[in-house]
């Protein structure tokens, strides 16, 4: 489906994805209506039909929005990528909290996949492999630390990641 970028539709669509955010705040994901969603909107079906299949896509679009606006920002920034990770997933510890809240981790490790490339044809097997390992180590981390209730602060995270690495560096020279 060929999706709409004017500013008018920009502004149909981030109230689409903000009022499934603010029902899944309340309710289940599963019992919440397209026209619950369309009426706290402020928008018609058909304005949610062409921009949308279904609700994953939605809170998909959302998430994928955070991702990207963070994404760029963060190539400004050089402080290490783990920690700006780690701080963006403090800032957005509400959306995290419905995701998880809802069953619906697995739109995490789809969107943690896409921005690790693995969206695009790669030719070369262990190039694949690798970003797959990567992604897969990411999300892991992430979600234990939200199944967790995120009770370290982004600093504790930092020091255990940190802790991690310097062991991994010990032990391989170890070796």
């Amino acid at each position: 489906m060929a999706k709409r970028v004017n500013s008018a539709n920009l502004i149909v669509r981030d109230s689409i994805e903000t009022a499934l955010i603010q029902l899944m705040e309340k309710k289940p994901f599963g019992e919440i209506t397209i026209s619950e969603i369309v009426g706290k909107a402020g928008v018609s079906r058909v304005s949610y039909y062409r921009n949308y299949y279904y609700k994953e896509e939605v809170l998909f679009a959302k998430m994928d929005k955070i991702a990207a606006e963070w994404k760029a920002s963060a190539e400004k920034i050089s402080i290490d990528v783990g920690e700006q990770v780690i701080e963006l997933f403090e800032k957005e510890r509400p959306i995290l909290g419905v995701i998880y809240k809802n069953g619906l981790e697995h739109l995490m490790y789809k969107l943690i996949r896409k921005y690790c490339g693995l969206e695009e044809k790669i030719d070369n097997n262990v190039g694949a492999y690798f970003l797959s390992l990567v992604a897969g180590m990411f999300f892991g981390w992430c979600d234990e630390w939200v199944k967790r209730g995120m009770q370290e602060t982004p600093e504790q995270i930092k020091s255990i990641l940190k802790q991690w690495e310097e062991k991994q560096k010990q032990q391989n020279s170890g070796s």
